[in-house]
């Protein structure tokens, strides 16, 4: 067929009646439609002509229906993150995607248009990460240059994710078990023709079956073996070299020499090369299991959110995709019905379990006016609910994300392991070559000389270097998940497991964050109810602890305020407000006197002191109670015994701060500090060698969750401090902060075992293979267990979190 009956773009042939002519520069090009045409016009006049050169496609065509759909604003808008006004992200699948130059070709002709500041392909995963700016471009637009260059675009959800992982794991599977089959009819074919050369065999039969074996062993290596051709080809050209090379380096050294000694009549080696890759194969089979295991807590947790809500149009109740919701909508949810984004419930109360969420296992009441997250399941009653964020800003939808970063982040110790598996390829290649080189010329028959050089192509594993510590981060932050633990990153699980001091907020981190007024002490000419009024009118729009406290107490005495609106916060110290009345105080005792007021002295015990001040003039002082989070003493308890040292700050009076440390045997504590105050202890720490872990959960604990080497925050705190921090625990609770600490040290064990095999193994079995040792067969069983021994020590760490923290103590 010439070149003239196939399409210039997709090389596809073209159908009669379909053909389209166009004369571009003078030649006559010939496409089997007028997308194609446009495809063609758009990539050569971005000056990417270099496409159609690189390009190494597989499979022809483009994705059918790619230039006829059309693309919903509103349900895209469901998957944008939006991160402020010219700044806004989206996750899509792109199908289509054959080879590196596609993704060389999309990130290169979308990195163009106006708006995209920033966009990742992964040619892995065929997912796409564009951050763009929403008042230029928009998801549509994006959507529909991504179509018109001939590729089909989806917002990655679960469930696209999900088809792709299935996608790999069929095709592996398929091409391993093309492999296994062919290889079992080899062997029949080998053993006759070992048999034959140990006890003869009639030249005529012997190359017959050597035929037979020759059949069998090409579509192992061309189908079967074509990601690992594939793979090879592609760092070639990337100048990159990889595993893939090492070995189809090795197979196709055997399976060349095998055809030549075929004709002259010598000895083939075509189970070699079949072997290999069956064996390789099965290798891989077990990696890419193990990988989808270890990420299945992000898919479970994804799955919480139903993919349709009934969504209430006037007197009507309209099914819909959640994606599609936008905040202000009003939704309906049944019982036994999962909430499908974050809301605020409007109209009715019902018990809505959270466990998914929380791990609190007892079913919590939810009334009119109370938040509630995607996942939670409904219990008793139908509730109405109005959309407070579109899908992907859900609370689990956050967290997923978190979860994927995390897996997707390096960890410092991996750099090392990166840098030699770069420099691993080319070494052993050249050792190879050494290798042949050596016993080439030494008293041996060459085909010995070439399998010893086979064998070190093949025996040589830099993957066993480069799954050491991935496997391992995969596999622990999937587990920790699960759990309700969530690291940003595996250079954030390395640090807690190298964590050697812990520093606590008190409000809201060791408390419960309920606190409740227990007195109020007016000044001179003041009451009570006074004091209460002011500082409720204050308070009315803080979502602070003692703000709610406060406000608890305002409405249980009949005081119900209009929030404020024109409120300042000094994050640490208090609350300033101009009022109809004046200018009105509401914090801390510094707070005040720094502005001017004068305060008598008060003795207030170990209760939190909130001072109140109108027009300069001290007015009184709400004594607030907050108790300690019933697990605080275990969980501190269990910090010292992994050798920790505890410290407490706090923007709190001494006499609180000496109390609680007492009562949670907290050694030591620093009382009255503001937030650059806690942030400047910390630099202070971490200049003597300290490596400080901060908890906290409020704006005021900003500053030194990011200063600190990993900042913690419970969810249940505000936005800023979850922003903020490195580590996040999804249920309110200290205890999973020792199992956070006792993930991540077993982690950072696994990856030092797994390094520790990697090299080892590379120098014990290099040289076996290069003395002639390990057979090129046995040199494929060595380096595919290698791989599998990694994977499965990693998975180890699984088992080993969940059988030791399901016998702890720790709810």
């Amino acid at each position: 067929m010439s070149k003239s009956d196939t399409c210039i773009h997709c090389k596809l042939m073209i159908p009669p009646g379909d053909l389209v002519v166009d004369e571009i520069d003078g030649k006559a090009l010939h496409f089997c439609c007028r997308g194609c045409l446009g495809v063609y016009r758009i990539i050569t006049g971005a000056g990417l002509n270099n496409f159609y050169l690189r390009r190494d496609w597989v499979e022809q065509g483009v994705p059918p229906g790619v230039f006829e759909t059309k693309f919903d604003e509103v349900i895209l808008a469901g998957h944008v993150i939006v991160h402020h006004e010219t700044a806004a992200e989206i996750s899509l699948i792109i199908e289509g995607i054959r080879c590196a130059s596609c993704v060389w070709l999309l990130e290169k002709l979308l990195g163009k248009e106006p708006g995209v500041d920033a966009i990742h392909v992964n040619y892995g995963t065929h997912r796409a990460q564009i951050r763009f700016n929403p008042q230029q471009t928009s998801p549509t637009k994006i959507f529909a240059t991504v179509s018109r260059l001939g590729y089909l675009p989806h917002p990655f959800t679960t469930g696209a994710a999900q088809e792709a992982a299935t996608r790999e794991q069929r095709s592996l599977l398929i091409r391993f078990g093309t492999a296994a089959f062919l290889s079992m009819q080899l062997m029949g074919f080998s053993f006759a023709l070992y048999g034959g050369y140990f006890h003869g065999i009639d030249p005529g039969v012997r190359q017959i079956i050597q035929y037979f074996a020759a059949a069998v062993t090409t579509p192992v290596v061309f189908y079967s073996g074509w990601p690992f051709l594939a793979g090879a080809w592609r760092s070639l050209r990337n100048r990159a070299p990889s595993m893939d090379l090492l070995i189809s380096l090795g197979v196709l050294t055997a399976y060349s020499y095998s055809l030549y000694a075929l004709v002259v009549g010598g000895e083939v080696y075509f189970d070699t090369a079949a072997m290999i890759i069956t064996l390789i194969l099965l290798g891989r089979l077990f990696e890419t299991s193990a990988r989808n295991r270890s990420i299945s807590g992000i898919d479970k947790l994804l799955q919480l959110a139903p993919e349709s809500a009934n969504r209430i149009e006037g007197e009507e109740t309209q099914s819909v995709a959640s994606a599609s919701l936008t905040p202000g909508d009003l939704i309906l949810v049944r019982p036994g019905e999962r909430i499908p984004v974050d809301c605020r419930i409007q109209d009715g109360a019902s018990e809505l379990d959270e466990s998914t969420i929380t791990g609190e296992p007892m079913p919590v009441l939810r009334r009119a006016g109370e938040t509630v997250s995607a996942g939670s399941l409904n219990i008793s009653a139908s509730i109405k609910l109005i959309v407070e964020r579109v899908s992907a800003e859900s609370f689990i939808a956050r967290m997923a994300r978190m979860v994927e970063d995390a897996q997707n982040r390096k960890a410092p110790i991996q750099s090392m392991a990166d840098k030699v598996a770069t420099l691993f390829v080319p070494f052993v290649t050249m050792v190879a070559i050494g290798t042949w080189l050596f016993w080439f010329f030494s008293d041996v028959p060459h085909t010995e000389a070439l399998l010893n050089a086979v064998s070190v192509l093949i025996v040589a594993c830099p993957c066993a270097l480069g799954l050491a510590t991935p496997t391992a981060v995969l596999v622990a932050s999937g587990n920790a998940a699960a759990r309700g633990i969530l690291f940003r990153g595996g250079d954030i699980l390395e640090m807690t497991g190298r964590i050697d001091l812990v520093a606590f907020d008190k409000t809201g981190t060791l408390t419960l964050g309920k606190p409740t007024v227990d007195q109020i002490i007016p000044a001179t000419g003041h009451s009570e109810k006074v004091v209460l009024q002011l500082a409720s009118l204050v308070e009315s729009g803080s979502s602070h602890p003692l703000a709610l406290g406060i406000m608890a107490k305002a409405k249980a005495s009949g005081i119900l305020p209009e929030v404020a609106k024109s409120v300042e916060t000094i994050p640490g110290q208090g609350l300033r407000m101009a009022g109809d009345q004046g200018e009105i105080l509401v914090g801390s005792r510094t707070f005040l006197t720094e502005s001017g007021v004068e305060i008598p002295p008060i003795d207030a015990g170990a209760l939190t002191e909130v001072y109140v001040s109108l027009n300069g003039s001290w007015c009184g002082v709400l004594l607030i109670h907050d108790p300690l989070r019933d697990e605080a003493g275990q969980a501190v308890s269990n910090l010292q015994q992994f050798g920790l040292k505890t410290v407490l700050l706090t923007g709190d009076h001494s006499k609180a701060a000496e109390q609680i440390s007492t009562k949670l045997a907290i050694a030591n504590y620093q009382a009255s500090l503001s937030p650059a105050d806690k942030a400047t202890w910390i630099l202070n720490q971490q200049q003597s060698g300290q490596r400080v872990m901060m908890v906290g959960d409020g704006i005021n604990d900003a500053p030194a969750l990011s200063s600190a080497d990993v900042g913690c925050a419970m969810a249940g705190g505000t936005d800023i401090a979850l922003e903020t921090s490195d580590l996040v625990l999804t249920k309110p609770n200290l205890g999973r902060l020792y199992e956070a600490i006792f993930i991540a040290r077993k982690a950072l064990q696994i990856i030092k075992q797994n390094l520790f095999w990697a090299f080892t193994y590379n120098l014990v079995t290099i040289p076996l293979a290069a003395s002639g040792t390990l057979a090129p067969v046995w040199a494929a069983v060595a380096m595919a267990s290698s791989s599998v021994l990694v994977v499965s020590n990693s998975l180890r760490l699984g088992r080993m979190v969940r059988r030791t923290l399901s016998r702890s103590v720790i709810t």
